[in-house]
């Protein structure tokens, strides 16, 4: 199926407003959800552990539910900050109902590193692709424990960081996403396809559907004028439909 016929393209699962980096604010984002016919729309803003713009985003938030018939979910984009998976996160997140975990960086055992310095450990060969991959996909499945009590969570444009480090995500196999799968239905948290790094492939979101694993379609729009548009994810998803029909 493709178009606004899929159910799930009726709800936009990462969006940005100008709380953070988005360039439209909150009225004109879910104006464009309205005009897109989305049923739901998840705000997800970036926030970081010193982030302090939190209450008056969830004021305004909730104040926004009042005026449309779309449904609005409060949430924030995290990234994952190492192979424990700890999450930079504020310490108070009242008011906040989802959030998205993201692969901004890549997360070590020391800390989350830029992409770049990952190629140049690989180049140099003090760690191997197996291993970089591993510890990515570790470091997602601990994160996903790591959701604070509450709140519902997806993975947001899971493996875009791979080929910033020079990986490929054909690289990844089932056995490799066993833990990552496993998590995810324990915890019951989606993975989006993302219509703005076009990720992940329909390959890897077949092998996490057929394991159980619910999908979703997020535009990461840091602008009104792509909030549910999904072009992209609507052959992606025809893709991985098409790959898990025997």
């Amino acid at each position: 199926m493709s178009g606004r016929t899929h159910p799930l393209l009726r709800t936009d699962l990462h969006t940005h407003t100008d709380f953070s980096d988005g360039r439209d604010p909150l009225d004109q984002v879910v104006a464009a959800a309205e005009k897109a016919g989305l049923h739901t729309l998840v705000l997800t803003d970036h926030v970081r552990a010193d982030t302090t713009y939190l209450p008056r985003y969830v004021t305004a938030v909730r104040d926004a539910r009042a005026t449309t018939p779309v449904r609005l979910v409060c949430g924030v984009e995290a990234k994952i900050r190492d192979t424990e998976g700890r999450i930079d996160l504020p310490d108070d997140i009242t008011g906040i109902d989802h959030i998205a975990l993201a692969d901004h960086r890549f997360p070590l055992p020391d800390g989350p590193a830029h992409p770049e310095a990952v190629r140049d450990r690989l180049d140099a060969g003090t760690m191997s692709r197996t291993e970089a991959l591993a510890l990515l996909v570790r470091a997602t499945a601990r994160a996903i424990g790591r959701i604070p009590a509450g709140r519902t969570a997806h993975l947001a444009h899971l493996f875009s960081v791979l080929p910033k480090a020079g990986l490929d995500e054909a690289e990844v196999d089932a056995p490799l996403l066993a833990p990552l799968a496993r998590a995810c239905r324990d915890h019951g948290v989606t993975v989006e396809l993302n219509e703005k790094w076009q990720c992940p492939a329909p390959r890897t979101a077949a092998l996490l559907s057929g394991a159980g694993v619910r999908l979703a379609a997020g535009s990461d729009a840091h602008r009104a004028d792509a909030v549910g548009v999904f072009p992209w994810v609507a052959r992606a998803l025809a893709e991985t439909e098409a790959r898990c029909t025997p």
